[in-house]
């Protein structure tokens, strides 16, 4: 469902005083930056990744997802319900001043209800509204991605507020008839989890803005690993924070929930 989900690249300064230091320096420098890119292929971080967060058999086992937590937005905290299912079925419910905003998509139909701006029936969205809603995976996009039609390259390491990240980019639907999208991911290099993601707004006033995603506060769900708390950042003030506060797996949930209000 979340492909929480969001990212690394290398950085060589080198200043040498004389020709003489340069001419021997440079070289050695460039071996063992060579080595160390050789050294691990973004398949060998995925590989431990995926041995991090609890295998690709058990996320593929996953079919339903119920999460309960809080979202904050220019400093006002607001409760939310979602509830996610296989392949791609979504629905969100948030509390604001005693009302209720509802975002949903049923696989074919993606639609809200919005007390503050169209009051309280159910209203479709637009494609260009719901394009990153719709084109959403339960899955993570890592797993099987050549089967899907992405491409996974290493960028490098680059360090996030002092922790050394392998950078790796994610190119949804780069091999097939999709619109692309490019993603990077930037993977602790000690424990194998992304805990940033660089992404650009595909709809509305911010599109083609940068977004970083920082993930962090992993936590162990029923044998899986996942992050409980997701910042969105722009130009670098926090626009979004989701605290997860309780997550349940394989709950039964109906399909109707998902579907467009039949009037």
């Amino acid at each position: 469902m979340l492909t929480v989900i969001n990212h690394l690249n290398a950085r060589l300064i080198a200043k040498t005083q004389n020709n003489m230091t340069r001419k021997f320096l440079l070289p050695a420098l460039l071996i063992v930056f060579g080595l160390s890119a050789s050294a691990q292929s973004a398949d060998d971080i995925l590989s431990k990744y995926f041995k991090t967060i609890g295998t690709v058999e058990k996320w593929k086992a996953l079919q339903s997802m119920k999460t309960n937590g809080n979202m904050n937005m220019q400093g006002m905290d607001f409760p939310f319900t979602l509830y996610a299912k296989r392949p791609n079925k979504m629905y969100m419910q948030i509390q604001i001043q005693g009302m209720e905003i509802v975002q949903a998509y049923d696989g074919t139909d993606a639609w809200m209800i919005n007390p503050f701006g169209g009051g309280k029936d159910p209203v479709k969205m637009t494609p260009e509204e719901s394009k990153e809603m719709t084109e959403r995976n339960f899955e993570d996009d890592f797993i099987d991605y050549k089967t899907k039609g992405h491409e996974v390259t290493m960028q490098g390491t680059e360090e996030i507020d002092g922790v050394k990240c392998y950078k790796v980019q994610l190119v949804k639907n780069k091999n097939n008839d999709k619109e692309d999208v490019t993603e990077i991911h930037y993977f602790d290099s000690e424990n194998y989890v992304p805990i940033m993601v660089i992404g650009y707004a595909r709809s509305g006033p911010m599109k083609g803005t940068e977004t970083r995603t920082y993930l962090s506060d992993y936590q162990e769900v029923g044998g899986l690993m996942m992050p409980f708390s997701m910042e969105v950042k722009v130009g670098g003030m926090t626009i979004q924070k989701m605290t997860y506060q309780k997550v349940n797996f394989n709950e039964s949930i109906d399909d109707k929930m998902f579907a467009y209000p039949a009037k």
